[in-house]
């Protein structure tokens, strides 16, 4: 609740916008509001003036939207823009989302280190070959080149 007093041109601001019925006012202003009609012969015409519309407007039936009339304001509505990124959250959603993409990652990742390992097997190396490290830092203490 506000410990400030209402101004009147707040309390029109509040009719104006929820009604005449304090039950539709905010519930932080209610008691502020209620003060101030109390103490205010201007504030309770105000509230007096708003109470025929109000009448009016909650003699008028709620009307449930159609669905063409829902599909025309979606139709209209703003779309989002699209952001840096998106494209590849479409196409990790269109996979089948983050799980299985992951999955798919974890497996091309074992498949690679398997697949190396399997290729480095194939391989022999001699006992008479000289260290390849010799040959790379061309160590002249190798006599047989």
């Amino acid at each position: 609740m506000t410990t400030e007093k209402m101004t009147l041109e707040r309390l029109r601001a509040v009719i104006e916008s929820y009604g005449a019925s304090a039950t539709r006012w905010p519930e932080t202003e209610r008691a502020a509001a209620a003060a101030l009609l109390a103490e205010s012969a201007e504030a309770r015409a105000l509230a007096t003036e708003a109470a025929p519309l109000d009448a009016l407007l909650d003699a008028v039936p709620a009307v449930a939207p159609t669905s063409a009339m829902r599909a025309a304001i979606l139709a209209g509505a703003p779309r989002a823009k699209a952001r840096r990124g998106d494209g590849w959250r479409t196409f990790i959603g269109e996979l089948g989302g983050w799980r299985l993409a992951g999955g798919v990652l974890a497996a091309s990742l074992v498949l690679g280190i398997v697949s190396g390992g399997w290729l480095s097997l194939g391989q022999t190396t001699e006992a008479s070959s000289p260290d390849l490290l010799q040959l790379a830092q061309l160590d002249d203490s190798l006599t047989e080149y």
